[in-house]
Order: C-alpha cells, then sequence, then structure tokens
C-alpha cells in the first residue's frame, strides 16, 4: 500500500503507518524549510511542498492519505483562532481527498481540536462520502513519560469492509511497534546547562539522531521535535481505531 503525507514534520505519524499497513510513503507535502531537510535526509522520496498550491490531479495515486496538520490553530497553548488562522489548512487536505479518494485517511491534532474545528472536519468528511473514528491516545499510554495527549482520526469510504478489503498485518516494514520507551537508556536531561535536545528526542520516541544530526541550529530542531507525535503512541491509536 502506497502513502502520500501531508504536514510530514518529522515523519512520527507516518512511520506508525508504515509499520501498521506494511505500506510505504511515496510522497509528502511539507511546506516547513527544516522539516523539509529533515525529509530529504531521512527518508528522500518527493516532496510535493506547498499543500496550497499542488494540483491533486497530478500527483501519484496512493491508499493511504495522512495528515498531521498545523496544531496551533486549536492548541490550548495559542490563541485558539480556529478556521480564522492562516495555519489553517484542513480546505487543502479536503481538496486532496476528495480528488485522491485514499482507502483510509489518517489524521493527527491536538486535544483543542476536539472542541474547536474538529465538527467541521467531521462535515467534510461525510460530504466527501467517508466515515470516521477517533480517539484520544496519551503519550504515556506506550511508555512515554510524558502525557502529550493527541487526536487520531481514521476515515474510509461509506460502507467499507475492511475486515475482508483491508488486510492489516501486526508490522510491517517499520519498528515501532509496541516499544517500551522506558527500557531505553534515557540521555540526560541537560547538556550544559541547557535543555539537552536528544532527551527530548528520547521522550518523542524516536531513533537516536533522527532529529539531533541534522546540520540546523538547535532551535529549529526544537520547533522540529515540538511539532510531531510520537510513533509508538500513533501505532497504539490504529490499534484501537481499528478494532473498535
Amino acid at each position: 500500500m502506497k502513502i502520500g503525507s501531508l504536514c510530514t514534520g518529522y515523519g512520527g505519524l507516518d512511520m506508525a503507518v508504515e509499520a501498521y499497513f506494511g505500506a510505504y510513503t511515496v510522497w509528502c507535502a511539507e511546506y516547513d524549510k527544516y522539516a523539509s531537510e529533515l525529509i530529504e535526509e531521512n527518508f528522500g522520496y518527493l516532496n510535493h511542498g506547498d499543500i496550497s498550491k499542488i494540483d491533486w490531479s497530478a500527483v501519484e495515486p496512493i491508499d493511504i492519505l495522512t495528515a498531521g496538520y498545523p496544531c496551533q490553530p486549536f492548541s490550548q497553548a495559542g490563541q485558539r483562532k480556529g478556521t480564522n488562522d492562516s495555519r489553517h489548512i484542513w480546505p487543502h487536505i479536503k481538496e486532496a481527498i476528495r480528488v485522491l479518494r485514499p482507502k483510509f485517511v489518517i489524521l493527527e491534532n491536538v486535544r483543542g481540536h476536539l472542541s474547536l474545528g474538529f465538527d467541521r472536519v467531521l462535515g467534510d468528511l461525510t460530504e466527501l462520502g467517508y466515515d470516521a473514528r477517533w480517539k484520544l491516545i496519551r503519550a504515556s499510554e506506550v511508555g512515554a513519560p510524558h502525557q502529550r495527549a493527541r487526536l487520531f482520526v481514521i476515515a474510509y469510504p461509506k460502507h467499507t469492509d475492511w475486515e475482508n478489503d483491508w488486510q492489516t498485518q501486526e508490522l510491517g516494514r517499520g519498528s515501532v511497534a509496541r516499544v517500551d520507551l522506558l527500557m531505553q537508556e534515557p540521555p540526560a536531561r541537560l547538556d550544559n546547562g541547557r535543555v539537552n535536545l536528544k532527551f527530548i528526542e528520547y521522550m518523542m520516541g524516536l531513533p537516536m539522531g533522527w532529529v539531533t544530526d541534522l546540520d540546523m541550529l538547535d532551535n529549529h530542531k526544537l520547533k522540529i521535535l515540538g511539532n510531531g507525535v510520537v510513533p509508538q503512541q500513533a501505532y497504539y491509536a490504529l490499534e484501537q481505531l481499528l478494532v473498535m
């Protein structure tokens, strides 16, 4: 199965989807300069760039569309401007779904999205002929040393019988499933009196050096890490959503 990834970040959601479905990512659409550098370094697949400027009819068809779209419009830590925020890109994701018609759409966002903007997302999915399931999952549920609650959504064309039509498997080409983060040796919390980025990388369930080995300033690495999702958390969410 082929994956198309929107707002890829450091790839945490896609790692989980690849592992759960035994799938592989063929392209992404990531606008951020530094996240794009990470994609080129760690993945090497085609990056279509700005999601608002893509002709979806010219994009390679995929089976699964993923999107960890920007959380700032909905986050309790921000101004919660919702659909009035310039970073609100859901309409472009909706257009991608309309044209590409994937078998699965897998979304991730912050808890605050449930009370701001999520009704529009569900309404649009219904309009496009998709049913949806969603669940709030904490990173601590898979052993991470922090809560980081995230909303996960899986949508699929109405009347889909995935038990017969879409066969999933325990573990595919990835390696994120059932990883107990607490069994890993954590790096030091501080590095010369400052927060150690490798410790944050560890808390996010990433391979050591996934972000921190990149040739960029620490503040750019910190932004990438802060915007990401724990892969093990996303994998667990898929397990929960596909057996409900």
